[in-house]
């Protein structure tokens, strides 16, 4: 499990130590706190892109620091050794230095690569972004839900075959470069190491393009947006109306009709309807007060970004239609240029040696290929099960498996041919029927963002235990629910943690009161600049948090029992879910 998360000069958080346990953690904290900042972080030391943007204004880098506890993952910690690494207490630490146009990367404070971190990493945690409930919709993914399902003896068939078809492939390459005459060989070198060191220097981030592009706009119209923004203020404040604006007059009517309620209950449901209006309005005045406060011209800075921006639209118009094809296009350039360089063996003696391998790949994928369609029935039941009790029960599930002939792929022991790349030589597709009589269709053209959300978390629960990640990150899967199918996440998250550490981003309080710790982000001032602190709550503060996510401010005494009923409950519930998962 993940122990200990240090970051330092990482965006807005100056410097920051996060203890962790087992079980289920929730992280908590107003919309903008920073919670998804931490989750960043974490992405970051495990090897994720990152650019220097973010790297914590004024500082020259940024550090981040993961430390895992790899006592329950035996299978993890051979890897570890394996790459020569000392882990006398079954630990390992990965840190990542982030400064401008490179990174840094350590493995229990060895130096090494980002192949080798992510070799690691890769094991260590699953993390399940804000928006990756939207990889369900794109069938490219689905073939590595179905293979993660199996678990390890299931994916050491994928790797089997993945070795094989890459040992194929590599050879086929090698063919194709020995064909070529020296002089275009030569040209073509030199073509590819500019490229590569082109690309390189830029340091460009996978986002970056669309962030900058937003920065510019931000700044190209400051001044207007500090006048309508003050507009907006003034309207909500009433700075220039005695009688006030029109935050204060919610304010008084929800006043008037909170009292009325009080000797006619039929008033309650509009007294409600106001008091949340007024808080939205406050809300939104603070907001508006804050964004006009940090609104300010900068020349320099807009001149730094068009600057930016025609540098990346250079590159743009040489190697792809985005940042993402330009370092997609990166990484392409620079295994050729590796394999053009190692380049030796004759064209003879690879022909021979691409038959035998592409009869050795097809095997393999037969192999699994069959795997693979008796897993897809056990998976479908099981998706069908799991999604019963979170508001889904007359779902139906299905895997579709096909495959296409090729008269130029992979041989199979009948003489026929298939279509094959790194993954197989199956197509697989998630099919949905959400509603009773409705007929299956595709996830993209049948499933809502919830159905989709709840569908992840049943994903992330069936494999927990067989892909053998011990840490399972959830940021923000609470969106698009609530009610009883809150409830149920709740309770799903607590038993994925029997399996995995859990840790998750969430707004509801129905999913905080059911973790085994709760931790509080917020944002504060120090020195005249914004950080952010993360602080473990005791007992009497999550019942004070709690009551802060339930909301009602009017009723703060009543949130506060609730609260409180809240934590009770769910040490008994939690025991009650671990003991039947």
């Amino acid at each position: 499990m993940l122990r200990e998360l240090r970051i330092e000069d990482f965006a807005l958080i100056d410097r920051l130590a996060i203890a962790l346990g087992p079980g289920f953690t929730a992280f908590t904290g107003e919309t903008g706190a920073g919670k998804s900042i931490i989750i960043d972080a974490l992405n970051a030391a495990l090897g994720e892109r990152m650019g220097a943007d973010a790297i914590r204004d004024g500082a020259d880098s940024a550090y981040v620091e993961g430390a895992f506890d790899l006592s329950a993952s035996e299978h993890i910690l051979a890897a570890v050794r394996e790459a020569g690494l000392e882990s006398n207490d079954a630990t390992v630490t990965l840190s990542r230095t982030i400064a401008p146009g490179r990174s840094t990367y350590r493995l229990n404070g060895q130096t090494r690569s980002l192949a080798a971190l992510r070799a690691i990493s890769a094991g260590l945690a699953d993390i399940h972004g804000q928006h990756e409930h939207q990889t369900l919709i794109h069938e490219e993914n689905h073939l590595r839900f179905l293979d993660t399902y199996g678990g390890p003896e299931h994916l050491e068939l994928v790797e089997k075959y993945r070795s094989a078809y890459a040992e194929l492939s590599e050879a086929r390459r090698a063919l194709e470069r020995l064909v070529m005459d020296e002089r275009t060989r030569a040209q073509r070198l030199d073509l590819l190491r500019f490229q590569v060191q082109e690309i390189e220097e830029a340091g460009l981030a996978p986002d970056e393009e669309e962030r900058l592009a937003a920065e510019r706009e931000r700044l190209m119209h400051t001044e207007k947006l500090r006048g309508g923004v003050g507009e907006a203020y003034a309207a909500l404040e009433g700075e220039m109306d005695e009688e006030g604006g029109a935050l204060h007059a919610l304010q008084g009517a929800s006043e008037t009709v909170t009292e009325l309620a009080e000797i006619d209950a039929e008033l309650a449901p509009s007294a409600q309807g106001l008091r949340e209006a007024a808080y939205q309005a406050e809300e939104a005045s603070r907001a508006l007060r804050e964004y006009a406060e940090a609104l300010e011209a900068d020349p320099q800075r807009l001149e730094q970004i068009e600057a930016r921006l025609n540098s990346i639209a250079g590159l743009k118009r040489k190697y792809g239609d985005s940042v993402r094809d330009i370092l997609e296009y990166l990484d392409e350039a620079a295994a050729e240029l590796e394999a053009l360089e190692g380049a030796q063996q004759s064209a003879e003696e690879l022909e021979g040696r691409i038959g035998q391998l592409a009869q050795v790949a097809g095997q393999a994928a037969q192999e699994l290929s069959a795997a693979r369609r008796e897993l897809a029935d056990r998976l479908a039941g099981h998706v069908e099960k799991e999604l019963r009790p979170l508001g889904m029960d007359r779902a139906r599930f299905e895997v579709q498996i096909e495959a296409d002939a090729d008269e130029a792929g992979l041989p199979d022991d009948q003489g026929r041919r298939w279509a094959a790349d790194a993954t197989g030589i199956d197509r697989v597709r998630f099919m949905l029927s959400a509603n009773l009589g409705e007929p299956l269709r595709p996830l993209a053209k049948v499933a809502s963002g919830g159905e989709l959300s709840r569908l992840m978390l049943v994903f992330k629960s069936i494999c927990a235990r067989g892909a053998e990640i011990p840490t399972i990150v959830f940021d923000e899967i609470d969106v698009n629910i609530g009610g009883h199918t809150a409830h149920t996440v709740a309770e799903k998250l607590v038993a994925v943690s029997k399996y995995a550490q859990v840790l998750c981003v969430t707004h509801l309080p129905q999913i905080a009161r059911m973790a085994d710790r709760q931790i509080k982000v917020e944002k504060t001032v120090q020195d005249g600049r914004t950080v952010v602190r993360a602080t473990e709550l005791s007992e009497t503060e999550r019942v004070q948090e709690l009551a802060r996510m339930l909301g009602d401010k009017e009723a703060a005494t009543a949130a506060r029992q609730h609260a409180e009923e809240m934590l009770r409950e769910a040490s008994t519930v939690r025991e009650r879910i671990r003991a039947l998962a």
